[in-house]
């Protein structure tokens, strides 16, 4: 085989080597794969906090937030003023004692925003 057609072999199976992995990455889940994601669905709120101004208080309103059993995890964004909190499946959310824990980190909530 000459030396010119090596790299061209090569090139070729590269791309179908691509093309194959890119064709079976688009096609549909099935229905048990679809359902398994759909029940994963974390409960996901979002608050309205102010008072924050640095990334600092991202930390400390999230370690106060995170001490609620309830919460899975908090995500604070002192840039829009914002608070995500994601909750232990099936649990709910005591307002009092959020409202407690952020009045605790020194901020004030303001509303629950739409997720």
């Amino acid at each position: 085989m000459p030396m010119k057609t090596l790299p061209i072999l090569v090139a070729l199976l590269l791309v179908l080597m691509i093309s194959n992995t890119a064709s079976a990455q688009n096609q549909a889940p099935d229905s048990a794969d679809i359902q398994i994601r759909k029940n994963a669905q974390p409960d996901t709120l979002v608050f309205s906090v102010y008072g924050m101004d640095c990334p600092g208080c991202e930390v400390g309103l999230e370690k106060q937030v995170n001490k609620i059993k309830s919460i899975k995890f908090s995500d604070a964004n002192w840039r829009k003023q914002e608070l995500r909190i994601v909750l232990v499946q099936d649990s709910t959310l005591n307002a009092s004692e959020l409202e407690k824990r952020i009045k605790k980190a020194n901020f004030t909530l303001e509303k629950e925003l739409k997720n």
